[in-house]
């Protein structure tokens, strides 16, 4: 309960006097495990959590720990091994089915991996279910009143949100509730669905009421049905940006001058969703800015390094926080439309982009989140995005400027005085 509540100290220190008191109960050492998990010290709660494994071999919960363990390390088959013990002792373990289905997913093992992944809806608070009646979950069946419930992040609604047209093909009706943020764009979207951006309201809203449907689905369960091998990823573009938006978009940028233009995000995620992984700094993006381009922020939060590197590297990034530091997504995804080239870290921008079927080149971490693959290019969640991986602690900016000159051309390339 302390570790719900994030008093990790006080739990921390419960957890240490418990070993001392009980150096034979594996919970224990399997607390302090969690306790350092929490504080994203991946090493030191591997240790806590062999240790308990030591004291009793078959407790699950640790299991699950290494299981988790492996994920973030991204030793997907270290993650399945684990979790295959712990299902062994207890055919109960949700983690590690969900643990086990991720490291699935990361090595394209669809069929299983969307099998093991959706064990934990309505189970977990990322994945909460919503119930509008006394409709059954969908199962696939064809030609029904069905009402789709997005879950998790923006970014993991954009990207699922690519599998809702399949849906609509096989209903005979949808309705969509989704985050308000995204609501507009999925209106436009979506225009034969009926849309509600009320995921989030704390009062039930009349309208869940009102109408009954034949069953209900969590987007993040349609790939179960959808995308079952590789060559279902069909990556198509399925957003459409709010054309007055993307005029006004189009008008200021034109006014820059006839440069190309390239939006740029280099922060993503929280600190429980490997932020640290997720992010670099714009001294790591320097040698792109050798090339005469207009320099768009697509960053939503952490812009203070903007002016140093402005001063730095002698360019001009421009910041409009009306157009990215807002409520309503509407805004960002009509200035992604406008943009020649989008160049992103893993975060919601990446998935907006693949939504748009604008051309985005992602920096995907050495240690990759399940969605973005073990290795590889291919990005299944948008046809337009390429993945360039980290290796080891080398970012590969020197790849990206070669194919910048590759697709603006050499003209384009800044003979900066320290080239």
């Amino acid at each position: 309960m302390l570790l719900k509540s994030e008093s990790i100290g006080l739990s921390y220190n419960i957890a240490r006097r418990c070993v001392e008191e009980f150096p034979g109960e594996a919970a224990a050492w399997h607390n302090i495990g969690k306790c350092y998990h929490e504080r994203q010290q991946t090493d030191k709660a591997e240790e806590y959590f062999k240790k308990a494994l030591k004291v009793n071999p078959g407790f699950v919960a640790s299991m699950e720990g290494m299981s988790m363990i492996g994920l973030e390390r991204g030793d997907f088959d270290l993650a399945i091994a684990y979790a295959n013990r712990a299902l062994a002792e207890s055919d109960e373990s949700i983690d590690s089915r969900t643990n086990r289905g991720m490291a699935y997913l990361a090595l394209k093992r669809w069929r299983e991996g969307w099998r093991d992944y959706n064990v934990n809806i309505g189970l977990e608070k990322n994945r909460k279910e919503i119930i509008y009646g006394d409709e059954p979950r969908w199962d696939g069946t064809k030609g029904l009143d069905v009402v789709c419930y997005t879950e998790q992040g923006i970014g993991d609604e954009l990207s699922f949100g690519t599998v809702i047209p399949d849906l609509i093909r096989d209903s005979k009706s949808v309705t969509i509730e989704c985050d308000w943020r995204i609501e507009r764009v999925f209106k436009r979207s979506f225009p034969m669905c009926d849309v509600h951006g009320t995921r989030y309201k704390d009062k039930i809203p009349e309208w869940r009421t009102s109408k009954k449907f034949d069953a209900r689905v969590a987007v993040g369960y349609l790939p179960e049905i959808y995308r079952l091998k590789d060559s279902d990823f069909h990556g198509k573009p399925y957003l459409i940006p709010n054309p007055q938006m993307a005029m006004q978009w189009r008008t200021l940028l034109d006014s820059l001058g006839t440069k190309p233009k390239i939006g740029l995000a280099w922060t993503g995620g929280i600190p429980k969703t490997g932020q640290r992984r997720r992010t670099v700094t714009l001294d790591t993006l320097a040698p792109l800015f050798k090339f005469d381009a207009d320099w768009i922020s697509l960053q939503y939060k952490d812009i203070d390094g903007i002016e140093e590197a402005e001063k730095k590297y002698g360019v001009k990034i421009h910041d409009w926080d009306w157009g990215v530091r807002v409520k309503d997504y509407d805004q960002t995804i009509a200035l992604i439309s406008q943009l020649d080239l989008v160049i992103s870290v893993c975060t919601t921008v990446v998935h907006a982009a693949g939504g748009l079927g604008k051309e985005c080149w992602n920096l995907v971490p050495e240690i990759p989140m399940w969605r973005y693959l073990k290795e590889g290019s291919w990005f299944p969640w948008g046809a337009s995005v390429t993945m360039y991986r980290q290796k080891g602690k080398e970012w590969p900016i020197h790849t990206l400027a070669a194919q910048l000159r590759e697709k603006f051309g050499d003209s384009a390339e800044r003979q900066a005085a320290a080239a």
